[in-house]
């Protein structure tokens, strides 16, 4: 069982744009800062958001390592394959973990479908790329 490093890596970089678009304001970063209560992010908390960017990286390369692992364990050598996973990977972790939040923590549906919105591209797009690539 061998795992591509570079398709991990490309992969982590996607899903790290993935993220940044799907949060920026252009799509759903506003509604997001509204039903999450964020608000405005101030000059002085600007400054030490580069330690989080880059623990973000890090996760999502924890991220598609695993998700890397089952497509070498499934010896899936498709994109199509790869996404499929993906998908899989959405529908029995995060999207049911998601609905849990929305039942027991009582978030808005709109928050949820936001928050595992992202996550179901991320892994769709970053299972393609690995499944491709082996």
């Amino acid at each position: 069982m061998s795992i591509n490093i570079w398709s991990i890596l490309v992969a982590a970089v996607v899903s790290f744009i993935i993220g940044a678009v799907w949060y920026s304001p252009a799509l759903f970063g506003k509604q997001w800062m509204t039903l999450t209560n964020t608000g405005i992010i101030t000059p002085e908390q600007k400054k030490g958001m580069w330690k989080l960017y880059v623990t973000q990286f890090l996760l999502s390369v924890v991220t598609m390592c695993i998700l890397g692992f089952g497509i070498a364990a499934m010896q899936i050598s498709s994109a199509i394959d790869g996404a499929t996973l993906g998908l899989l990977a959405w529908i029995g972790f995060y999207a049911t973990t998601g609905a849990g939040n929305l039942l027991w923590e009582r978030k808005p549906l709109k928050l949820v479908l936001i928050a595992t919105g992202s996550i179901l591209l991320i892994l769709i797009v970053g299972g393609a790329i690995i499944g491709g690539w082996r």
